[in-house]
């Protein structure tokens, strides 16, 4: 879940939050705003932020509301999330609905830079197993099968690659049927795991002939890779005080906190504070919240911090979760 540098330098850019501002939201709104705007609009404002630990009921609420919208990858990222981190039994039907509604974007399509396809996100494949139904292998193979079918667009091309001179022409020539493939076997790969009678060994072989290298061992014991993402949602909850600060005087919520007359705050905030292009977003739920800062000059240039903020009457707990450096 941890956001990339470059992932951040998008989403700012795109929502233009730079600034010295501080950005306060509280996680309560993000269901009304998803009611009057659409789920997206509700998501995009939680900058990737894991708001299941801090606000389980709104969180619980927001994914009710997944049927009613259109699939997009910013839903998709927020529902495999949450069922990677959270505790929800119940998500085995919404999950099948939203990737069956999803799946007819793979028609769409189109072959990007070098001719690199999206890859099946491994993510998605491991909450769909740990949270599978009776249709769950049957959804796979019509994914397998779109693969399939996709990949037969771009064999011949393939072919010619093999007599390209020009790497990079050649690159884009055989790059979109290896893709194709890769998401073929990968996809065949979860399928030998939950023991489906869809699965193929000849097919999954057909498919390895075509992958670049690197690709082929990746999915040699996916319960580790499962369990390895399992854990990383941990960190969000994790006690590592960064420091304790004494509050003038005693607050009923972290949205409550008067953080322009708060000393130590303030000089918290001091080195984001200066340019347009850094960053302050609060996000909280009563007592407890997530605080971003960072600034980015560059697109690989710039630093930050994500913290966990715990109010307990005067006393503000700030655990530091990550630093990046860009």
């Amino acid at each position: 879940m941890k956001k990339s540098c470059l992932f951040v330098c998008f989403l700012i850019l795109s929502l233009n939050i730079f600034g010295q501002e501080l950005k306060i939201l509280n996680t309560k709104d993000l269901v009304e705003i998803a009611e009057k705007y659409g789920l997206d609009s509700a998501l995009v404002r939680t900058y990737g932020t894991p708001i299941f630990h801090i606000d389980k009921t709104s969180a619980e609420q927001l994914v009710k509301l997944i049927k009613y919208n259109k699939p997009s990858n910013r839903i998709e990222e927020f529902l495999v999330d949450y069922a990677l981190c959270g505790n929800d039994a119940n998500l085995s039907e919404i999950l099948h609905d939203f990737f069956n509604r999803k799946k007819d974007e793979i028609k769409e399509y189109v072959p990007s830079g070098y001719g690199y396809f999206p890859s099946i996100s491994i993510k998605k494949l491991f909450i769909l197993i740990a949270n599978s139904t009776k249709q769950t292998d049957s959804l796979l193979f019509d994914y397998y099968k779109l693969w399939n079918e996709k990949s037969t667009y771009y064999k011949e091309d393939y072919e010619r690659g093999f007599k390209e001179k020009n790497e990079r022409k050649k690159e884009e020539l055989m790059t979109p049927y290896q893709c194709c493939n890769n998401n073929c076997h990968t996809i065949l790969s979860f399928l030998k795991q939950m023991n489906s009678p869809l699965y193929s060994k000849n097919k999954q072989e057909y498919h390895k002939k075509f992958l670049k290298t690197y690709w082929i061992s990746k999915f040699a014991d996916w319960e580790d890779e499962f369990a390895r993402n399992k854990k990383d949602c941990s960190e969000y909850t994790q006690n590592n005080v960064y420091k304790t600060i004494t509050l003038t005087k005693e607050y009923n919520s972290i949205g409550d906190i008067d953080f322009d007359e708060e000393v130590e705050l303030k000089d918290l905030f001091n080195e984001y504070n200066e340019e347009s292009y850094c960053w302050k977003l609060l996000m909280y739920n009563d007592k407890n919240g997530y605080l971003d800062l960072g600034c980015q000059w560059d697109i690989l240039a710039g630093g930050g911090v994500f913290y966990r903020l715990e109010l307990k009457n005067d006393i503000l707990i700030i655990h530091e979760i990550y630093t990046w450096v860009s």
